[in-house]
């Protein structure tokens, strides 16, 4: 969502680095960013060799949804999401996000 044109003059850019939850719940899982009250736009990436995709972005929580590279499964694409429970506690996840 692009912040409306009164507001751009205010944006904040922020950078915010968390650990990835240690059991992922399909759709994704929420990062709070503290320094916003209202974020507008994210980018995700994820350490370990995975694939992080902003999902959603509520107020200022951004929902993040983490894919992994299955080469063996032609069925399955290019990208797969992570299964329930995976845990992801080791790998680090870290966020440009702009709001107010």
């Amino acid at each position: 969502m692009a912040a409306p044109q009164h507001k751009r003059a205010f944006l904040k850019h922020v950078m915010v680095s968390v650990s990835g939850p240690a059991s992922y719940a399909a759709g994704g899982f929420d990062v709070e960013i503290g320094e916003l009250t209202e974020v507008y736009n994210a980018i995700a990436i994820i350490s370990g060799g995975y694939l992080a995709e902003v999902a959603g972005i509520t107020g200022n929580k951004v929902k993040v949804k983490v894919y992994y590279f299955d080469y063996d499964a032609t069925a399955d694409g290019p990208a797969v999401e992570v299964p329930d429970a995976t845990d992801l506690s080791g790998q680090t996840v870290r966020m440009w996000a702009e709001g107010i």
